[in-house]
């Protein structure tokens, strides 16, 4: 694997701090699962688009399905 810039690295990191702050401001709790779903949703989507820029398809794929399973825990659970 190729090693990541440190922007991806940081854009990650802001949009894991970004997901918990808006969270928050929605008015959910902490103890809520659905806060820390939302988050592993934003956080594995953002790393299937980094595995499919950087084309590593069987991480891409393992990510997507991620964040599919956690969007459908927020929602569902």
């Amino acid at each position: 694997m190729k090693k990541r810039p440190k922007s991806w690295v940081f854009t990650e990191m802001l949009l894991i701090l970004a997901g918990l702050l808006l969270a928050v401001y929605n008015g959910q709790h902490w103890e809520s699962p659905a806060v820390l779903f939302s988050v592993f949703v934003g956080v594995f989507g953002f790393r299937a688009v980094e595995r499919f820029v950087f084309r590593q398809k069987t991480e891409f794929w393992f990510n997507l399905g991620m964040s599919l399973l956690f969007l459908a825990l927020a929602i569902f659970g």
